[in-house]
């Protein structure tokens, strides 16, 4: 352990940071003791492969969550020196803090903060706590997705999670999202490289089939699994349950066979029905294929989810405080109707960089727009908004441009296959943005 604090502080010192302040605190086995009541199986909060969680008040009073390896645990001293050297020179407010651990008498403790409302889990299924309303969840998602894109940026090849799962998105105080458990974290390819060839690990339903069948793990494998948990915050279901039915029992398989089939209000979990939007939920189901794409290369990165899901739920905050004050809501949500079940699924949408976009919005609407919206490294269809209004204006559908194609060169291709229609906008905000791929609907053309 000396050995592994010493890398420990010099990973900091590269980091430019001080290890003092991220040095995780050595607690005597007899102190964690006390603090659990012997490990008293009624202060157990959580199960996972590494070992049982219990809720323990050290002296100072403060409440801290202890999680003890089981003896029979396939995860060992590797995974165990794993986490505490992450944690050690991480530092964000998506990511449990890890306070300590124990070392001695054979034992594997880590300690850390204490999260008073559970897993996002327990607050989906399986449990007596408290439902979370539709914009606590989306709360919740755009907390874990912050995690994950520090995860994904905080050095120069990232780390890879390698369990996302909603048990391992802790909920605190206001229900502030965090992610937990990096035991099976690894860090990213080289910067030459595009993916680490490493052994399957991770939780059944949660796992990338792509990793799954090649063992190329890459930071996409998360945004599969992070999709995955968008659909259990959705569906209020396990993401693989093997007492449904033999079609049911995989929750992305299931869901995307569901959508296919315009099933879409079958899958919502019933304690939130009739409180989403059509919008909102037509928003959301668009992400969470665009996660799920079968093809790596076809998944948006963290932050262009993390971008998408601060917009929904920024739209919905809205929403919420402007209900009832115009007929206009009404008319939107009767607009919604009548799109919200023509989603776009993997492979329908086409890469559009976003000089195109403006071009094409120009031709199509003959209208002034903002093109100030910042650029981004990858083809991606920005929003574009039209200033001032509130007039519907029908929809841009965006179709076969292939390839990522700069903001200055080649005009020819840029003209190339866009309908004639302008883009839908309402009071200043977009009504909708596409991320990674340029995943739209093709209604009423």
């Amino acid at each position: 352990m000396v050995r592994l604090f010493e890398k420990i502080k010099g990973a900091a010192r590269r980091k430019g940071k001080a290890p003092e302040n991220n040095r995780p605190c050595s607690f005597p086995f007899h102190v964690l003791q006390q603090a659990t009541n012997n490990f008293d199986k009624e202060l157990v909060i959580g199960v996972g492969g590494f070992g049982d969680v219990y809720m323990g008040v050290l002296k100072c009073g403060t409440k801290v969550a202890v999680k003890r390896k089981k003896m029979a645990s396939w995860q060992g001293q590797k995974e165990f020196r794993a986490e505490i050297e992450l944690l050690a020179s991480l530092k964000d407010p998506n990511l449990v803090d890890l306070i300590g651990y124990c070392d001695e008498e054979n034992e594997m403790i880590l300690v850390y903060e204490y999260m008073e409302n559970g897993t996002l889990k327990s607050h989906l299924y399986g449990s007596d706590k408290p439902s979370l309303n539709w914009p606590e969840r989306l709360e919740a998602c755009v907390g874990a997705a912050r995690g994950l894109h520090y995860l994904h940026t905080s050095s120069e090849k990232g780390i890879i999670h390698r369990d996302v799962k909603s048990e391992n998105i802790l909920l605190g105080e206001n229900l502030c999202a965090k992610i937990a458990d990096f035991g099976l974290s690894k860090d990213g390819p080289e910067l030459n490289e595009t993916h680490v060839i490493t052994q399957v690990k991770g939780t059944p339903g949660y796992v990338d089939p792509e990793y799954s069948h090649t063992m190329q793990l890459t930071q996409k494998s998360d945004v599969y699994s992070f999709g995955v948990v968008l659909l259990e915050v959705l569906c209020g279901r396990p993401a693989f349950d093997p007492k449904l039915p033999k079609d049911e029992v995989n929750l992305a398989w299931w869901v995307t066979g569901m959508l296919k089939n315009d099933q879409l209000e079958q899958i919502v979990d019933q304690k939130i029905v009739g409180t989403i939007s059509p919008h909102s939920l037509m928003i959301f189901c668009n992400i969470v294929l665009m996660c799920l794409a079968e093809n790596r290369v076809e998944r948006p990165s963290m932050e262009e989810v993390l971008r998408d899901l601060e917009q929904e739920l920024e739209y919905v905050h809205g929403s919420i405080s402007s209900a009832g004050l115009s007929a206009e809501s009404s008319d939107d949500e009767s607009y919604h109707d009548d799109a919200s079940s023509r989603l776009v699924r993997p492979g329908e949408g086409k890469v559009l960089t976003r000089s195109l976009a403006i071009k094409a919005y120009k031709r199509a609407s003959n209208m002034p727009h903002d093109s100030s919206t910042p650029s981004t490294s990858r083809p991606v269809a920005r929003a574009y908004q039209v200033p001032g209004g509130n007039n519907m204006n029908g929809f841009l559908e965006l179709h076969s441009i292939q390839e990522s194609i700069s903001e200055a060169g080649n005009s020819h291709d840029s003209d190339r296959d866009f309908t004639s229609q302008p883009i839908r906008q309402r009071g200043g905000k977009t009504l909708r943005r596409s991320l990674g791929k340029a995943y739209v609907r093709d209604d009423d053309l």
